[in-house]
């Protein structure tokens, strides 16, 4: 019984062994490649004496894994300090949207998927940053992550107003 239990251990340990050599050898994840964008930014609702433009900076970032691209945004900002520590409601609503698409050599790089990220309530109690959840869609061949920032702006009048940002590198 004793000699059993022993090659059964050994059995354990050697299998033990081997399966944490396929941990250590297991190849890297995908590193995401990036790029950013900072823009200032009026307040199109605001005209008072105060400075009021807001700094958005976004880093759009895509890996590829099999046949699925995936992206996420990297955002921050600076928002003024036009309005002292009285609360101001900027945005009557915002978000960021990520675009998925298929890159095409030449020709305008062709939406597959988007999704957008409500930031409103962030920007408005100025959190500073956020990163997006990432978002996948199955593309073959050359794809690349994009985004915007939609911003309806408080008493403006407009609705959402679109700033492009740079999008990711090709993957």
């Amino acid at each position: 019984m004793r000699t059993f239990l022993r090659r059964a251990a050994v059995t354990v340990t050697c299998l033990g062994t081997l399966a944490g050599a396929a941990v250590v050898t297991a190849s890297p994840a995908m590193a995401a490649s990036c790029n950013t964008t900072t823009k200032s930014v009026d307040d199109r609702g605001y005209t008072g004496p105060w400075p009021d433009n807001w700094i958005l900076k976004s880093t759009m970032c895509s890996y590829r894994s099999g046949g699925y691209i995936y992206s996420y945004a990297k955002l921050s900002w600076d928002m003024p300090d036009a309005h002292g520590s009285a609360p101001y409601l900027t945005f009557d609503a915002a978000k960021f949207r990520v675009y998925l698409k298929k890159s095409v050599s030449g020709a305008t790089d062709p939406v597959r998927a988007h999704r957008d990220f409500g930031i409103e309530g962030r920007l408005e109690n100025g959190d500073g940053s956020y990163t997006t959840p990432t978002f996948r869609h199955a593309i073959s061949r050359y794809a690349l992550g994009d985004g915007a920032w939609k911003l309806n702006w408080n008493n403006d009048g407009d609705g959402y107003i679109h700033y492009s940002v740079t999008a990711s590198p090709r993957v």
